[in-house]
């Protein structure tokens, strides 16, 4: 794959910088269509971004979300009360829990979940589905509550690769990268828990670094088997298929020039049921090892969110959990409501990306005019390699 990247960048390259056939003039600068493929790329780009983002965040509080022992799963206010959207004289609706505000009596009703209202039932969890959540997010926070902690996740993505140039040099032998990774990740693992916990906060003025600043020593260290877990986990779910290919192709086929051009160039690359096997790898390692390791981290992250702290969704305070505890405690239903949320969002995700890549295709064409011919050498050429023949 790495060799037919590299040779369909060389065609497009030569085709763009060719000159001229003699007594032929130069075609004329199709303005309009880079104006268009520009917008095109930053518009689709900024919006996959965005959405790439509020699809963590819901993840982050679809993982962690419990109902807590002390939790009624009744709506926040009485369903049969006989007021709207407000009370007598336009005053709010009378929640449960305010009957107590005037008696020095403890109440003794369980603490209502908030939000639970949204979903019009009592049973209905806050992240019962992508949609819900981001209502109930823009409901307690504003409009811009679905990129909570945006900030913070672009300097953690910095440190990440600051870091990464810096352990990469240090472990320059073949699969060094991969340890680079683990120990990127276990290096930048604060971040990540300030992050987590900025997710969960309810809105404040407090900045990211401010919470950095106070969070507690000994929370950072206690996490910091899960951060490793996951680290260990993500290298290995791409450095398996990695060993596969350089397994499947050798390195020499990566460096020696493509046969003539009567033959196939591209006969020496992977075979359709090769792929099939590297990607089932992947795939495989992803869902049974990253995803789990994934989980059990927010949720060792959670366990030490200070339990002085509102938080916007509801969950056990059970005090710091252990690896072990945080994955033995994630029910059923907590599962199913992850599985649910990829199983209906990645797949418009996939569509969304083919649709992009194919207005991005024809537009490129556009752009190259006579030259964008080359595209379909490449097409023509990637086709004939998966199916031994182009159609």
């Amino acid at each position: 794959m790495l060799d037919l990247r590299r040779r369909a960048f060389d065609v497009v390259a030569a085709a763009v910088t060719n000159a001229p056939a003699p007594g032929k003039e130069p075609e004329p600068v199709n303005v309009l269509a880079i104006v268009l493929f520009m917008l095109t790329l930053i518009t689709a780009g900024a919006g996959f971004i965005l959405f790439d983002y509020a699809f963590q965040v819901v993840k982050i509080l679809t993982i962690v979300e419990d109902l807590p022992s002390d939790y009624d799963l009744a709506p926040a206010y009485e369903p049969d009360a006989e007021v709207e959207s407000e009370g007598e004289n336009g005053s709010p609706p009378t929640y449960r829990d305010d009957e107590h505000e005037d008696t020095e009596e403890v109440p003794t009703t369980p603490k209502v979940a908030p939000g639970l209202y949204l979903g019009g039932s009592p049973n209905k969890y806050i992240t019962s589905s992508f949609r819900q959540t981001i209502r109930y997010l823009r409901h307690e926070a504003g409009f811009f509550s679905a990129w909570r902690g945006f900030n913070v996740n672009i300097v953690y993505s910095i440190a990440a690769s600051c870091a990464n140039g810096i352990f990469i040099s240090m472990f320059p032998f073949p699969f060094g990268k991969y340890i680079a990774g683990v120990l990127v990740m276990v290096a930048v693992s604060p971040l990540s828990l300030v992050h987590t916990h900025v997710v969960l906060a309810p809105p404040t003025k407090e900045t990211w670094f401010g919470r950095l600043s106070r969070l507690p020593f000994r929370s950072i260290v206690h996490t910091l088997p899960a951060a490793l877990l996951v680290a260990v986990t993500g290298q290995l779910t791409y450095a398996l298929p990695d060993i596969m290919v350089k397994a499947f192709v050798p390195q020499l086929a990566f460096d020696t020039p493509p046969p003539p051009s009567n033959d196939n160039p591209y006969q020496s690359m992977l075979t359709p049921l090769q792929c099939l096997a590297i990607y089932s790898v992947f795939l495989a390692c992803h869902v049974f090892l990253f995803i789990p390791a994934m989980i059990i981290l927010y949720r060792v992250q959670a366990s030490v969110y200070a339990p002085t702290e509102e938080a916007i969704i509801p969950f056990e305070r059970t005090g710091p959990q252990t690896v072990v505890r945080a994955w033995t405690s994630y029910t059923l239903e907590g599962k199913k409501r992850l599985l649910r949320l990829y199983v209906r969002v990645m797949p418009l995700v996939w569509l969304a990306a083919f649709t992009v890549g194919t207005v991005l295709f024809f537009e490129l064409r556009w752009v190259m005019g006579d030259k964008g011919r080359a595209l379909d050498v490449i097409l023509h050429q990637w086709l004939r390699n998966q199916h031994g023949r182009a159609p």
